[in-house]
């Protein structure tokens, strides 16, 4: 005998809601599909447009020295997994044949400097679709995805060349494997992503313990399979072939500590290291402490008032952040890192490890903001006084939009004096005109002559390999 008190789940009603929740679900897939796109097209227009003129026409490091040079002598396919570093670096290298294959030799830091924006617009937009599940409110999630773009730090030397692309995947890992896949096709392409993402960034291993939060849900197992399989690999890589060990000595705790304050919160505010030499000099390192207390707020907001995921990935964000700069610099020490040391307090210098620890202290607003627009939410439907403060999560999300826009594009980075690329094609292919064919011109990159590869005038006459 049924519950006089219960309805049965059954009959038209039910099936009505049932069909309006499929619908809903449906057209809120679509909806973040179509802004998606969105940020995938106007993100990489963005995402150029932050870049000198001068970087987008200067290879950088290992882009020509190593991408570029192995898919020139060994080919394409042939490079794909060569280690470097002790690592694989999958994406730069189907970037570097990409480009090899498809473009004229004079083209080919602009090539690198366009795939790479896209590529970190692409993962703007996954980071976007991926914060799903943990960042409930669109605007909140959008507000993720801009800040992803307009990283402050970003264009002084991780913006614009493949040698630095596996940051941006660190930054998507964790937002990656919090994720649950709404369709299994969905699921499958972000398995692909997972794959070329963890063969490219090694460091992603350490996000690897969020999957057994959830290893019973298979609806996850497309994703995990793949992110645990590159992990594997690149263990195996990087046993077999391990990177050089420094003979620098390590970095203290108070330079450690400074150094993350300087990189991850206060370069937010002020991406200019003469700009922040000059405040530092002045006001001392309490401005650094004073940094980083708004994001330390959003913190305590989500874990005050947020839901069990979202106090979780409040704390994960922030651990993070500060693990991820100490492991960077760890591993490759340097006197430039003695933050303490007041020889150093006459040239401030912003590294690119302090981009992804910026963006984990960033997301913590978007979060705070969705729990904080839930409060009032909550409040407005029992008539409370959050009526009178709802307009506030939009306000502060304005503002850090604001705050991120006065470092669109810097003065100056590690890419500003070039050497630029067309030029150094140009003077080889005129050298080259009364030089023999087999003659080897070395063409170079930045930072320094050593950052080159070498090719024929044969093959610069052409300027197609």
């Amino acid at each position: 005998m049924s519950n006089p008190g219960t309805r049965p789940a059954s009959g038209v009603g039910y099936e009505l809601r049932a069909a309006g929740h499929v619908m809903a679900r449906a057209f809120s897939g679509r909806v973040d599909a179509l802004i998606a796109a969105g940020i995938v097209l106007f993100g990489t227009l963005i995402e150029w447009s932050r870049l000198l003129t001068v970087a987008r026409n200067t290879l950088w490091a290992e882009d020509v020295r190593n991408f570029l040079a192995n898919a020139v002598s060994m080919g394409s396919a042939q490079a794909l997994f060569r280690p470097y570093a002790g690592y694989l670096h999958l994406v730069p290298r189907l970037i570097a044949g990409i480009t090899v294959e498809l473009f004229p030799v004079s083209l080919w830091a602009n090539s690198e400097a366009l795939i790479s924006c896209l590529v970190a617009a692409g993962v703007s937009a996954l980071v976007f679709i991926c914060s799903r599940d943990v960042i409930t409110w669109l605007p909140a999630r959008a507000l993720l995805a801009l800040i992803t773009l307009l990283v402050p730090l970003a264009p002084l030397e991780v913006l614009g060349n493949t040698a630095n692309l596996h940051w941006y995947f660190l930054w998507l890992a964790p937002w990656l494997l919090l994720y649950r896949p709404r369709t299994r096709p969905g699921a499958w392409l972000l398995g692909i992503v997972a794959l070329l993402a963890a063969m490219t960034e090694i460091q992603l291993v350490l996000f690897a313990p969020l999957l057994f939060a959830s290893w019973r849900d298979r609806r996850r197992w497309p994703v995990a399979i793949p992110y645990l399989a590159g992990c594997a690999i690149q263990i195996a890589v990087t046993i077999f072939n391990p990177r050089g060990h420094s003979s620098v000595p390590l970095i203290g705790l108070p330079s450690l500590l400074y150094g993350y304050l300087i990189n991850a919160a206060m370069s937010v505010w002020n991406s200019s290291p003469s700009g922040i030499r000059d405040i530092l000099l002045h006001s001392g390192p309490w401005v650094a402490i004073a940094a980083i207390i708004p994001f330390l707020a959003a913190a305590a907001i989500v874990v005050r008032l947020g839901s069990r995921r979202q106090r979780q990935v409040a704390v994960l964000l922030l651990v993070s952040s500060l693990v991820l700069w100490c492991v960077a610099v760890e591993l490759d020490p340097g006197a430039r890192y003695d933050y303490v040391a007041s020889a150093n307090w006459q040239h401030i210098w912003l590294s690119r490890y302090g981009v992804v620890p910026s963006l984990m202290l960033l997301a913590l607003v978007p979060l705070a903001l969705t729990v904080l627009r839930r409060r009032y939410e909550v409040g407005e439907a029992v008539g409370s006084r959050w009526r009178l403060i709802r307009g506030i999560p939009l306000a502060i999300g304005l503002g850090t939009i604001l705050v991120v826009l006065t470092s669109w594009m810097p003065t100056t980075t590690v890419r500003s004096v070039g050497p630029q690329w067309q030029s150094e094609v140009a003077a080889a292919q005129e050298a080259c005109e009364t030089a023999p064919p087999q003659t080897v011109m070395p063409l170079s990159g930045a930072p320094s002559p050593n950052w080159a590869l070498e090719l024929t005038c044969r093959q610069l006459q052409h300027d197609r390999l």
